[in-house]
């Protein structure tokens, strides 16, 4: 995602195609939203046609993650603002997803938080894709060290060995090795 240029008042963003859309009611605690969202928050179409509770749509977020977005929620709806969070959610339909929340706050005519809509995009492909990247670079920087010592470049194995250690990190395994001084 990037932001695009600054023009006029605000800064713009660009955000991938939009998966699902939801309207909170604060007032009445009643979420209405799409099939898309039935899909992936694992609740029935009809409920969310007649407005699920917030409560109810939140079992559906990963434990882990459940705390922070109800945070970032109350917050955004205490200081009448936007709300954007990447987070897990798993149904039954959709597995277990990675999806970024974009929502706003709006008041009512006495200034109180009144609704609440806002959209949603599955990042998972996303996610996946950058892992299967990074797993494709390690092996091939393994190739060139093999390559760069048989062919005695003990610098060039050295640089090597640290991008290596690089990738590994961003892939979450922390990196095994301390890098070395040449």
């Amino acid at each position: 995602m990037e932001s695009a240029p600054e023009r006029g008042r605000g800064v713009h963003r660009r955000y991938p195609p939009i998966d699902g859309f939801w309207t909170w009611d604060i007032k009445r605690d009643r979420v209405y939203g799409d099939t898309n969202l039935s899909d992936y928050f694992g609740l029935t179409l009809e409920e969310f046609s007649h407005g699920a509770s917030l409560e109810r749509c939140m079992q559906s977020i990963e434990a882990e993650d459940r705390l922070r977005v109800h945070t970032a929620i109350r917050r955004a709806v205490k200081r009448r603002s936007s709300f954007r969070e990447v987070y897990m959610v798993r149904s039954e339909k959709m597995g277990l997803r990675k999806i970024l929340s974009v929502g706003q706050c709006y008041v009512d005519n006495l200034g109180e938080a009144a609704l609440y809509p806002g959209w949603f995009v599955d990042l998972t492909r996303e996610a996946d894709s950058e892992e299967a990247s990074l797993r494709e670079i390690h092996s091939l920087i393994e190739q060139a060290k093999d390559i760069s010592q048989s062919i005695g470049q003990d610098l060039l194995g050295y640089l090597l060995d640290n991008a290596q250690d690089e990738v590994q990190q961003r892939l979450g395994g922390g990196g095994s090795r301390r890098r070395k001084s040449s």
